[in-house]
């Protein structure tokens, strides 16, 4: 088989970005009713995401821009689905949710730049994670308590808990010189000057 030039791929992905965003938007319009007031701005963003999403992958290979296009454009569709009642959740829901597609869209984005899931994002894209989930349980109503009140009470307690966990984290790596949380690997291109750096020395 012929192999496909980057012109070519390049179309594939705008042709391929399209079709998932107009199946997307029959999803949303035929569950809305074509007699209502559709969400523009929501549908906006969607497409400035793909669009983003597109230039990550063909033009400038970014990170910044991966990770921006991919939020944008989940963004733009939760929106979307929330306000065409897709999916069943308020415009309450959709701040937790967006904390939620930050730490998903974390993870992507490491996947794009390194090919594999690595240490240094998946720590802050799993703490991400708990904490969109502990926001969606709030505006939910599944704890019944106020967030506001769950902050005056037990706000102190998590940040000394966060941060003690960092302070543990730094002496196990300093004392120890274990690979935790990185990969043999990603130390793999650090120079010597680095290295010692790295370990104190």
């Amino acid at each position: 088989m012929k192999k496909i030039t980057v012109p070519m791929l390049n179309i594939l992905l705008a042709a391929g970005v399209i079709l998932i965003i107009a199946g997307l938007l029959l999803i949303s319009r035929f569950s809305h009713g074509f007699g209502q007031v559709f969400p523009v701005a929501s549908v906006c963003i969607m497409i400035f995401g793909a669009v983003v999403f597109y230039i990550a992958m063909t033009l400038i290979h970014w990170a910044i821009f991966f990770f921006a296009g991919l939020l944008l454009f989940f963004l733009g569709l939760c929106m979307t689905f929330v306000f065409t009642s897709v999916l069943p959740f308020g415009p309450s829901h959709l701040w937790p949710i967006a904390v939620l597609l930050c730490g998903v869209c974390l993870i992507l984005t490491c996947i794009f730049k390194h090919r594999k899931v690595r240490g240094v994002y998946l720590f802050p894209a799993v703490l991400i994670e708990i904490l969109g989930l502990v926001f969606l349980l709030f505006s939910m109503n599944v704890i019944k308590i106020s967030f506001s009140v769950f902050v005056s009470k037990w706000g102190p307690l998590v940040l000394i808990l966060a941060g003690a966990a960092l302070v543990v984290v730094f002496f196990w790596q300093r004392n120890f010189n274990d690979f935790f949380p990185y990969d043999k690997d990603e130390l793999s291109d650090l120079t010597d000057e680095d290295e010692k750096t790295f370990y104190g020395e």
